[in-house]
This record gives C-alpha cells, structure tokens and sequence, in this order.
C-alpha cells in the first residue's frame, strides 16, 4: 500500500512539476522572443530602410545631375 502512495505522489509531484516548469519555460521564452524578436526585428527595418532611402537618394541626385 505503501509503495502505491508513494508512486501516485511521486507522478503526482512530477505532472505539478512539468505543468509549473511548462509554464515558467513558456513565459520566459516568450518575453525573451518579444525582447530580442522586436530588437532584432527593428534593427533589420531601419537597416532595410536607410539602403533603400540611400538608394533612392542616389537616384534622384543622378537624376538631378543629367
């Protein structure tokens, strides 16, 4: 009788366990994608951006010059 406790709180302990380490695992990893995810995300925008705006100055001087 004994070891039936003991393995009913021992898989009752381990499924706490993997829901509140799910949990904590899945709130990190979210604010860590959100954190790094819009940093990196930005950075790529405004690089995309200032290229496209440099080339497209670069049009309209040459365009200027003919």
């Amino acid at each position: 009788m004994n070891k039936i406790h003991d393995s009913l709180r021992n898989s009752v302990w381990i499924s706490v366990n993997d829901s509140v380490w799910n949990s904590v695992w899945n709130s990190v990893r979210i604010s860590v994608w959100n954190s790094v995810g819009s940093s990196v995300w930005n950075s790529v925008e405004n690089s995309v951006r200032d290229s496209v705006w440099n080339s497209v100055e670069d049009l309209v001087k040459e365009m200027n010059d003919e």
